[in-house]
């Protein structure tokens, strides 16, 4: 084609609505570039005088050094951080975030960044306004994009308000025609989700692919992450549980899945608004000087760059594009493209816009579920539901204990400076003693494992 053909196509790519990645080859160079959406991660690496790329980590790690790391990304990992950036915990694997542009040559690999993103600050609402009818048609705008095969499509249904909200649209546009799924809770809080879920479920959906997390643990022996077998450490808490849900979404014939991911960014608040509403907590690490006890030397050295390079915000927020490193990797190995309409830029500025009254305790999502004839149980539950008591379980069963046989051989982080020994353990023996302050000892835990698991890979 010509010169001007070729840019009037390439133009016409980048306008893609949804997630893309363009490859562009021209002589001595490439270029990759993300769309907004982010989606499907590219990670990159240019080791050995050649460019390889995947969507999964994993694929990657045979072709780098894993014991070069970079700091500010482990930091980050460690603290808690979730800002979005090109590196990876890897120092020779680079991410190509959304909308940004890789250039490989025979030099190496560059990153440019896009410049920021604009989003929307909270406007006075007309007297008329109805948020919800406005929300309702925009998710279902959203979610009509795709082109897929209902009979072949799947939606998570946790019970909370988020997946409920993404579930309901999928029903009133495909009656009876998806299929839902969910991880199940323990005790009084997995009896409450229960009654939530077959209530959902009872509004028009196919099969119910559930999974008991109790019985697939993080940690446990035997499970993926105690085999030894390579695992990233982005992945997440419960990734075990995880698997074998989408393994039956896979077995079940479906192909894309529905979820929630995104809801608690699009909802939140912001630090002014928090105060307003007397919407906070304190952290759940335990402190020394301001950071985690846990870190070493090296660790607290670090905690003023840790947000050095990251990238600027995009139409889609910062937490959940990371969130996506590791959540599509994991269901795309199922042969399942996840699909999250809470991401999407016109969700993320329509909350953006709304006051704060209507985001508060996602009044937003609550009041559409309740128009929708759904009952108080499902609306306003009375215990707030979420995944904290399972990994309490798994750290008591087997978390803390596989801590400290990491410990006693010699952790590769305590060795380069970035955890503190003595502070582990002795968070270790308080989190055995009371159960309590889980934070102050699975992230070390988790990232340890993964490095070694992927250095022995």
């Amino acid at each position: 084609m010509t010169p001007d053909e070729y840019q009037r196509r390439l133009t016409e790519a980048r306008a893609w609505p949804l997630g893309f990645v363009i490859v562009e080859f021209t002589p001595g160079r490439v270029q990759v570039t993300a769309s907004a959406w982010g989606v499907a991660p590219v990670h990159l690496t240019s080791t050995g005088g050649m460019l390889r790329g995947s969507w999964d980590l994993l694929d990657l790690v045979p072709h780098v050094d894993t014991r070069r790391l970079d700091p500010p990304s482990v930091v980050r990992f460690l603290t808690y951080a979730n800002y979005y950036s090109s590196a990876t915990l890897l120092a020779d694997v680079t991410t190509v975030t959304e909308r940004a542009t890789a250039t490989y040559t025979g030099d190496g690999l560059g990153i440019a960044y896009p410049e920021p993103g604009l989003h929307a600050l909270p406007r006075e609402l007309k007297p008329d306004a109805d948020p919800v009818e406005v929300f309702e048609r925009v998710l279902h705008g959203v979610i009509s994009r795709w082109e897929f095969d209902p009979d072949r499509a799947a939606v998570d249904v946790s019970g909370g308000m988020d997946s409920a909200n993404v579930a309901l649209a999928l029903a009133q546009l495909h009656p009876g025609r998806i299929g839902t799924g969910g991880m199940l809770l323990a005790g009084s809080m997995g009896e409450q989700q229960r009654r939530r879920r077959r209530a959902l479920v009872a509004s028009g959906f196919r099969i119910d692919h559930t999974v008991a997390m109790l019985d697939h643990l993080p940690f446990s022996p035997g499970g993926r992450r105690r085999s030894g077998a390579p695992f990233d450490p982005m992945e997440g808490a419960f990734a075990e549980a995880r698997d074998v849900l989408v393994g039956a979404y896979a077995d079940g014939g479906k192909r894309v899945l529905f979820t929630g991911l995104g809801g608690d960014e699009a909802m939140k608040l912001r630090s002014a608004e928090r105060e307003l509403w007397g919407v906070g907590g304190r952290s759940p690490l335990r402190l020394r000087d301001g950071a985690p006890a846990f870190l070493g030397s090296r660790g607290r050295r670090l905690v003023p760059h840790q947000f050095d390079g990251v990238a600027p915000l995009g139409p889609t927020l910062w937490s959940i594009l990371e969130c996506f490193s590791a959540f599509y990797p994991q269901h795309m190995r199922h042969g399942i493209w996840p699909i999250n309409p809470f991401a999407a830029p016109e969700i993320v500025r329509l909350a953006e816009s709304l006051p704060s009254a209507w985001r508060v305790g996602k009044r937003l999502l609550r009041e559409r579920l309740g128009r929708a004839g759904f009952s108080q149980d499902v609306t306003h539950p009375r215990s707030p539901e979420n995944f904290q008591h399972i990994l309490d379980t798994a750290m008591i069963r087997h978390g803390v204990g596989h801590l400290t046989d990491i410990l006693d051989r010699g952790a590769l982080l305590v060795g380069d400076g970035y955890l503190d020994e003595f502070e582990l353990r002795r968070s270790a023996r308080g989190f055995q003693a009371a159960g309590k302050r889980t934070f102050d000892v699975y992230r070390p835990l988790m990232l340890e494992s993964a490095l070694v698991s992927l250095q022995a890979g």
